[in-house]
């Protein structure tokens, strides 16, 4: 064989090579992005579902507001002599 022949089959098997290569990258990359959006997914739907454990406090407070005015008006209707 003459060397031109054999440089265009070392030339064919690299370029080849690196196809391939690209290929399986390019799989690689879509595969992670897959699962990048399905962990965004999951964290928003984690944070959608916790959103109420923020506004928690003001339950508490709304709650705390309530038992007191009902001790208060317990009092105010407590007849004097009761006490």
């Amino acid at each position: 064989m003459n060397g031109w022949i054999i440089g265009l089959l070392i030339g064919t098997v690299v370029v080849l090579v690196v196809v391939i290569v690209l290929l399986l990258m390019i799989a690689g990359a879509r595969a992670t992005a897959a699962k990048a959006e399905a962990i965004v997914a999951a964290l928003q739907e984690a944070r959608d579902g916790t959103a109420p454990l923020w506004q928690l406090h003001d339950t508490v407070s709304a709650a705390d507001r309530i038992v007191a005015a009902a001790a208060s008006a317990r009092l105010s209707l407590t007849p004097p002599d009761a006490l």
